[in-house]
């Protein structure tokens, strides 16, 4: 049946095509008529202002009755050319019309170029060049737009251009000069270009009109072929009709054969209980198969090995079968290399409890070394007796070297190599706590001078070399057991234990000395710097951390304020002598008069699919000074801070982004906006007190305010942050913590403060194209933060590659110069970057 189908439709098609061959050279001749109708009026219009024009240039150069002759001549062809084209379309000829309709255009087209030839000899004016040029070009012009608007039929363009041609072209040759025969030859060249394009256009038009011939003929065939697939899917219904039959007799024998098997059923019954004890060891050898997996026999002899089993211990599957356990799974205490007792023997008596060890040693059978983790559990029967057990373990050797480098990244500046300032503070704070009455100890703080100068001019990788080279030289000058750390930027600190107060200078005065005479060399430029360094002697009577801090730092900013490189031992009154600091003050209150203080927006970009349309942004402070320059919070803001003017500056911030959010509200109802907070407003009962009841007065939706803390403040601050946090989100409000870098000591806490967000340190991100161990930071912290159930992101995003890095993380937001730049907020605008529109600017 489906042969006839096809027979048939191939004798069709040879029919149909042969009829489509004819009627399309037709159909194709009709449709370039057409399009040689449609473009003549503006042709025609065209010729008109041409003429006019050509006759008005040649008025004084022309006798008046040739010209005027010339000029009635071609307003009367236009005039009958323009009635036979409105007759064209009032007519609306068939396609065997056409031919000629195509005739009749083509014999005014020919009657026009002798016309416009014959002005090539009527206007051609032998004394002057200028005129002469000026016919070739009009004449020319009218041969380019013949090219155009006659191409789309064969013979129209020359039957236009041959005869505009010749008179002019004889004209200019019978005047023996070089001008002459070079406009001659020019003017050639250009006809004959325009004949070349056109013949081009003409094929280009008559392939396109053919081509969409071509397109309705496969739309026919392919209607045709549908209707013949209908007819083979009825013919394919009726053997399905046959099949139904055919299943029914099927059915009915199906029926006989369960009937058979019912009959069997008890008889599998009683064999079923002496396969119970083989179900049950494949059933558990086949939940373990993904790790490494022994089994062994009551008596702890092996019965099977799995080949990740054969891999890390050596021993194939038919070899270690019926050996002891010990002999193959040969492990050793990861840390001090002791004899770990026999697993089977700590398995007993715990009831199909599995065992755990992390971190053992496997001897494999080669003596090479694998760090794993093993489990334990037993196989029993129906019986609930322990016929033998099966012993799980996997690899952990990268894992255990991933969380060292971990921990030493967490203590340790990425850059210097030096421990952190967390790091640092820790050891500081336990020297502090462990000092008696006779011990004597100094803390250093060290400010590299002009090194902000080498920084800007020759660039932050010349800023870092710069570092890591003074790095090294602190490094020679201190003892073993002394601790030197970057506190960040170009700032490091310095414990010199069981050293008294004039050792302490002298070593103070010696590295000094040496980064003084120092010489930096940086792409032929020689650089030298200086450092001043604060001296804080330590003794049982210390006063905390903080104070020590405080103290080496404002002794460490009396040595700068006295003239730089130099070392100024910690008065007392040290901190009075800050004046650079105390200027700031009158400066910040008179900056909130004049209202030179201003908030800038930075978007946060969503790069992940599970943050729905919830749009995100910071809210930056910024503050203009007296000349109109803006100056960054991080030049004004420490003073504030030191000298505890951040509450009235965080009044201010909350204030004034309440209002700008309430403005925005109309219309941007889904953006989280972000507000910083110092932690001088954590542990400020009133201010608490003020946010709630600014809260509730602005009538804003609560969850549209996102309040961020630093990860420093957290730690230093927990009870008031807790206290803080928790009050404000009762409210509705959200919370998020900047600069996370994943330390364990920040984990801890983070399970107490309900965050909702967490954004990543910069720094991390930053180095993460480069270091795997930044890279596996961000995971952790972001996998961490994804089980809390918190909302992640990313900081200081720079380039594209990180983005895409970030994105394939599952990180939610990105921030960064290469997302958007903060931008000056007001009450009417508010702009997010499209994703396909990132600006191309590093955060710097």
């Amino acid at each position: 049946m489906k042969n006839d189908y096809r027979a048939s439709e191939l004798n069709h098609r040879t029919v149909d095509s042969s009829l489509q061959q004819n009627n399309h050279s037709t159909a194709l001749l009709a449709e370039q008529v057409k399009l040689l109708y449609q473009q003549a009026p503006k042709a025609l219009v065209v010729t008109l202002i041409t003429s006019a024009a050509l006759a008005f240039i040649f008025w004084n150069h022309v006798a008046k009755t040739w010209l005027l002759g010339w000029l009635v001549a071609i307003y009367l062809l236009t005039f009958v050319r323009f009635l036979l084209v409105k007759s064209y379309f009032r007519k609306e000829p068939s396609t065997a019309e056409s031919a000629r309709w195509g005739r009749q255009f083509l014999i005014g087209t020919l009657f026009s170029g002798i016309l416009w030839g014959s002005a090539g000899s009527i206007f051609f004016v032998s004394g002057s060049a200028t005129h002469q040029l000026f016919l070739a070009y009009l004449l020319g012009g009218m041969v380019a737009g013949a090219m155009a608007s006659l191409s789309s039929y064969r013979g129209a363009f020359l039957a236009f251009s041959i005869p505009v041609v010749i008179p002019f072209t004889y004209e200019v040759m019978t005047h023996d000069s070089d001008v002459q025969l070079a406009i001659a030859f020019t003017y050639l060249i250009f006809v004959f270009a325009m004949g070349s394009i056109s013949h081009r256009l003409y094929q280009t038009v008559a392939e396109s009109l053919k081509f969409g011939f071509d397109n309705f003929d496969l739309l026919k065939r392919l209607i045709q072929a549908k209707d013949h697939q209908e007819a083979i899917n009825q013919a394919l219904q009726i053997e399905i009709a046959e099949k139904d039959r055919s299943q029914q007799a099927l059915k009915s024998v199906t029926e006989q054969l369960e009937q058979r098997v019912a009959e069997r059923t008890h008889a599998l019954a009683l064999a079923n209980a002496v396969l119970h004890q083989e179900k049950e060891l494949f059933q558990v050898t086949l939940a373990s198969i993904g790790d490494a997996v022994i089994t062994t026999d009551a008596g702890g002899n092996v019965t099977y090995l799995n080949p990740i089993a054969e891999i890390f211990t050596g021993w194939s599957n038919q070899d270690s079968n019926g050996l002891p356990l010990q002999q193959v799974f040969n492990i050793l205490d990861s840390v001090n290399r002791s004899a770990v007792a026999d697993p089977l023997v700590c398995h007993n008596g715990t009831s199909g409890n599995a065992q755990k060890h992390h971190e053992c040693l496997l001897i494999r059978k080669d003596k090479q070394e694998w760090i794993i983790d093993y489990a334990v559990a037993p196989i029993q029967n129906e019986q609930q007796h322990v016929i033998g057990t099966v012993l799980t373990f996997r690899d952990v050797t990268e894992q255990r070297k991933l969380t060292q480098k971990l921990a030493y990244q967490a203590a340790h500046d990425s850059l210097t190599g030096l421990l952190n300032r967390k790091e640092f503070e820790t050891r500081l704070g336990k020297i502090l706590a462990a000092t008696r009455k006779n011990d004597s100890h100094a803390l250093l703080y060290l400010d590299l001078d002009q090194f902000k100068i080498i920084n800007d001019t020759c660039g932050h990788s010349a800023g870092d070399e710069l570092l890591r080279q003074v790095t090294a030289l602190l490094h020679a000058k201190l003892r073993t057991r002394d601790t030197l750390a970057r506190l960040g930027g170009d700032e490091f600190g310095v414990i010199l234990e069981h050293c008294p107060q004039n050792e302490a200078l002298q070593v103070a005065q010696a590295l000094r000395e040496l980064v003084q005479n120092f010489r930096f060399q940086w792409q032929g430029n020689t650089f030298s710097i200086g450092v001043s360094i604060g001296l804080f002697p330590i003794t049982h009577a210390n006063e905390g951390l903080a104070y020590a801090l405080n103290a080496a730092d404002s002794a460490c900013y009396a040595a700068k304020e006295q003239g730089r490189n130099r070392v100024h031992i910690y008065q007392a009154d040290t901190a009075q002598q800050k004046s650079g600091e105390v200027q700031w003050l009158p400066r910040i209150q008179q900056a909130m008069i004049d209202q030179r203080l201003c908030l800038y927006f930075q978007p946060i970009q969503s790069i992940s699919s599970n943050n729905g349309k919830e749009k995100h942004g910071e809210i930056l402070l910024r503050l203009e000074d007296e000349h109109g320059r803006l100056v960054m919070p991080g030049a004004f803001l420490p003073a504030a801070e030191r000298h505890d003017h951040m509450l009235v500056i965080d009044r201010w911030v909350m204030e004034h982004s309440f209002k700008l959010i309430k403005a925005h509200a109309h219309h941007q109802s889904n953006v989280i906006y972000t507000i910083n907070l110092s932690a001088q407003v954590l542990e400020n009962a009133d201010f608490l007190d003020f946010a709630v009841n600014t809260i509730k007065a602005s009538k804003l939706n609560p969850a549209c305010i996102c309040f961020e803390i630093t990860e420093h403040v957290a730690l230093t601050e927990t009870n008031h942050a807790v206290r803080f946090v928790t009050t404000l989100k009762e409210l509705g409000c959200r919370f998020s913590m900047d600069n996370f870098s994943g330390g364990l000591s920040s984990l801890g806490y983070l399970k107490n403060i309900p965050l909702d967000y967490l954004k990543i340190d910069g720094r991390l991100i930053k180095n993460m194209l480069s270091d795997p161990v930044d890279q596996a930071m961000v995971e952790s912290i972001n996998h961490i933060g994804h089980v809390m159930r918190l909302k992640t992101i990313a900081e200081w995003v720079e380039n594209d590659q990180t983005l895409q890095l970030l994105e394939n993380m599952g990180i939610d937001y990105a921030q960064g110069y290469w997302i958007a730049e903060p931008y000056p907020i007001d009450a009417k605008s508010l702009k997010f970057p499209a994703n396909d529109k990132i600006n191309h600017k590093l955060d710097r």
